[in-house]
């Protein structure tokens, strides 16, 4: 029994380029999805930590359906290339299987010896990708580290997780190498003798205009290689896994950076006590610890006078100023009654859950913010919109229900995606809450400059100095959040990566067995006077015909999936943003068609240094 194993082993080094190509392809989309499932749940959990939840609500959901869509994709992907590899395999191998059935040897001895080579494959791919997968996994939590100082990771590895998706790999590995291998070795040694059975003649006329070795690919392509169904699926779900990512996730980023710039304001210059903007900004910056407040911000020493904010008003080059009252306070959920159509009756929904929040007290009709929420805008006094971790941590159904402010409910109209205080943040009319408190005036003002000049933020400097008050730069926390949202997106690039390096592992192997399977057709090419380099831009013509046949339909429903279903109000950095996308991702498609076939090229110009059955030819 050991001898059948051992004779696999052997014929799998016989041939050391083919075999290494399957292994490399097969061992990438492992090291992706262990990389991926271990990065998956740091990546959210730090995402939450430096949004502080901020996010939750739709953006939050997304982030982690985004995640662990793509994780199921890989999956697929995974599955997909390992049935593409072995069908590939199995079209290579044609002649030695039909050697071996017409010296006498069993249909199942056939389908043991080459069900050896898969499981081989499949466990060695297994081991590699899970161990590449977990050194890329502790090598980007240190990345997080450095990125967000104050996060502390808990080193609690899962290796049962990471077993069982292993395992997972491996049984369905096995089973979708069963059926490519069956069908081989059923057919009659005469059929799989001949090398032109292995194709199906039909007509293509893709890119038959640019030029002779483009004509002489597409003729070539006109005989379909058995298994290049396959390939051609494991191409789209490489190329429209990298497109998603770097194109939705681009469009993702820039959307999550307009949601944090509409809620702060841009161009902004505050006023206010030093402890009141200490206090406001540090709520704002992400990755920092919670503000610890000592005093109270509403006392009458911190207000702003009302005469400042006319001087600061007719200084020349400011768009428009805002007085805002913030201040921390005990907040409590409201409950609710509904009608519950299963037990058909009305129930009380609300655990009376409380906590300590952001109020911020704004006048709507002149805030020079603009913030995206879920939900309908406030009309009224007693109307409020609520963060999203103060929506996820407090209420049950946050729309129906009410937040108690020092003894008065507020209807909640909307969740808005603020990051002020992680969320825990209620956005209400500042006439409300002057009543509240029994105040009147401000203690904070938000001056929008029409850029940020140094002539006239010296003198609003000047103005709020001669109050006694000091002045902040809005525009470095707004940077700073940018930055670590950017960063986050930064660390899901090597996917795309990884997912056009099996895209260049699936190429290269179709062009292994498709080059060599007509290596009579480029032997009389040479043999009449073709020169080197009309045979390597004809493979390259092959690989790319293939590479675009599957690539332009992904990169196209991957850009109009990230532009117009990914995120709501999503919004792209520029007009030339989507068409720059494709041509960058199309780029990238010809560099990994050119690159697949070079390889292949050097392997057929030297092609008399290697056994004759190196490729079953």
């Amino acid at each position: 029994m050991s001898e059948a194993p051992d004779y696999a082993l052997k014929d799998l080094k016989r041939r050391p380029f083919q075999s290494g190509v399957m292994l490399l392809s097969m061992t990438t989309v492992v090291a992706f999805t262990v990389f991926l499932f271990l990065f998956a749940n740091t990546l959210l959990y730090v995402t939450a930590y430096v949004t502080s939840a901020a996010f939750m609500g739709s953006l939050y959901v997304f982030l982690e359906t985004f995640i662990w869509g793509t994780l199921l994709f890989v999956l697929l992907l995974g599955l997909v290339v390992f049935s593409a590899v072995i069908s590939l395999e199995m079209v290579s191998r044609r002649k030695d299987i039909g050697l071996m059935k017409a010296i006498g040897t069993l249909t199942d001895t056939v389908f043991d010896h080459f069900m050896g080579q898969a499981v081989i494959l499949l466990v060695t791919s297994a081991v590699l990708g899970a161990s590449i997968g977990v050194v890329m996994y502790f090598a980007g939590t240190l990345w997080l580290s450095s990125l967000v100082p104050p996060v502390r990771f808990e080193m609690a590895f899962p290796f049962l997780q990471i077993l069982v998706l292993v395992g997972l790999y491996l049984l369905s590995g096995y089973f979708a190498a069963q059926k490519p291998i069956y069908d081989a070795v059923q057919e009659s040694p005469i059929s799989v003798l001949n090398p032109q059975l292995g194709t199906r003649v039909r007509h293509v006329g893709l890119l038959d205009s640019f030029g002779l070795s483009f004509r002489v690919a597409t003729k070539a392509m006109g005989r379909r290689l058995r298994g290049s169904r396959r390939t051609l699926l494991s191409l789209f779900m490489s190329i429209a896994l990298a497109s998603a990512l770097w194109v939705g996730g681009g469009i993702v980023n820039t959307t999550m950076d307009s949601y944090i710039v509409r809620s702060m304001g841009s161009n902004v210059v505050a006023i206010g006590h030093s402890s009141v903007l200490s206090a406001y900004y540090q709520s704002y910056s992400l990755g920092e610890a919670p503000p610890t407040v000592n005093t109270s911000l509403t006392e009458s020493s911190l207000m702003v006078p009302t005469d400042l904010v006319g001087e600061v008003a007719s200084v020349d080059g400011v768009r428009a100023v805002e007085q805002r009252l913030i201040a921390y306070s005990d907040v409590s959920e409201g409950p609710a009654i509904v009608w519950n159509p299963t037990l058909q009756q009305w129930e009380e929904i609300g655990d009376n859950r409380n906590g300590t929040a952001l109020l911020i007290g704004v006048d709507w009709d002149s805030t020079i913010s603009d913030w995206y929420f879920e939900g309908e805008p406030i009309n009224a006094s007693n109307q409020v919109l609520i963060g999203g971790e103060m929506a996820d941590s407090m209420f049950e159904d946050p729309l129906v229900q009410t937040l108690r402010v020092r003894g008065a409910s507020f209807e909640i109209r909307g969740i808005a995606f603020d990051v002020a205080h992680g969320g825990m943040v209620a956005l209400m009319p500042v006439s409300a809450m002057q009543d509240l408190w029994g105040i009147s005036g401000a203690n904070l003002v938000l001056v929008q400059l029409e850029e940020y000049r140094q002539d006239v933020i010296s003198q609003i400097t000047s103005i709020a100095r001669s109050h006694g008050l000091d002045i902040f730069l809005q525009e470095e926390v707004v940077r700073h959040n940018l930055a670590v949202v950017g960063g986050l997106w930064l660390l899901l690039q090597p996917l795309p990566v990884m997912a056009l390096i099996s895209a260049f592992f699936a190429l290269t192997n179709y062009l292994l067995v498709s080059v060599f399977s007509r290596f009579r057709d480029y032997i009389i090419m040479r043999s009449i006077g073709a020169k080197p380099l009309f045979i390597a831009k004809t493979i390259a013509a092959e690989g790319i015909l293939m590479a675009s046949k599957a690539g332009i339909p992904a990169i196209v429903g991957s850009i109009l999936f990230g532009a117009y279903l990914l995120v709501p109000e999503a919004t792209v950095p520029s007009v030339l943003y989507l068409p720059l996308s494709f041509i960058l991702m199309f780029g990238a498609l010809l560099m990994v068609s050119v690159l697949a076939a070079i390889p292949v090229y050097m392997i057929f110009s030297r092609r008399m240094e290697f056994r004759v059955s190196e490729f079953g030819v």
